[in-house]
């Protein structure tokens, strides 16, 4: 049996962002992956899941702006990283047009390298 969590294929996307949640506190990011339904992003705060987010990614210098609902959040190993702290995984809000067309990019750009 298999442990993939998400409904899609991962694509693979180091993209530098930010998060902000309804507090209106915004935490630097970066993505690990993105997939149809959402991103894995590494971030320094800690977010329960549940709680709604603001997401902002830089892709080919464009702002992009993504919402959605934290489904998780993992510490970290120690010492794994000396600025992540936590792993948090975002599901999008469900037909974002933006989310769509970042991973359609990222999965053509990926096919094309291969």
């Amino acid at each position: 049996m298999s442990d993939e969590r998400r409904g899609s294929p991962r694509v693979s996307a180091s993209l530098a962002g930010e998060l902000e949640t309804p507090e209106g506190k915004s935490s630097i990011a970066i993505s690990r992956d993105v997939a149809a339904g959402g991103l894995l992003v590494f971030a320094r705060s800690r977010l329960a899941s549940g709680t709604r987010v603001k997401l902002t990614v830089v892709y080919q210098h464009e702002q992009l702006k993504l919402e959605g609902s934290v489904l998780r959040c993992d510490e970290l190993e120690p010492g794994a990283s000396t600025l992540w702290r936590t792993s948090v995984a975002i599901a999008v809000d469900e037909g974002d047009p933006v989310l769509a067309r970042l991973y359609a990019a990222l999965a053509a750009a990926g096919s094309e390298e291969t």
